[in-house]
């Protein structure tokens, strides 16, 4: 059984670290692109691109 991540607690933890960036492990490419997606459109102030399986979240420069 997997866990839904907390993408508000992400979020915060993004804005709250020094780097402005994260990297989030997804179980695959197609749900990193899906999640890609969903988070572009409910945050307005993000940068999110995928390699793979992986989330790339920045806060714009």
């Amino acid at each position: 059984m997997s866990h839904r991540k907390d993408w508000s607690a992400i979020i915060d933890r993004l804005n709250q670290s020094r780097q402005g960036e994260l990297r989030i492990r997804m179980g695959s490419p197609g749900s990193a692109q899906v999640t890609r997606c969903r988070l572009l459109a409910e945050w307005s102030n993000l940068e999110v691109t995928t390699v793979g399986p992986v989330l790339r979240l920045r806060l714009p420069s």
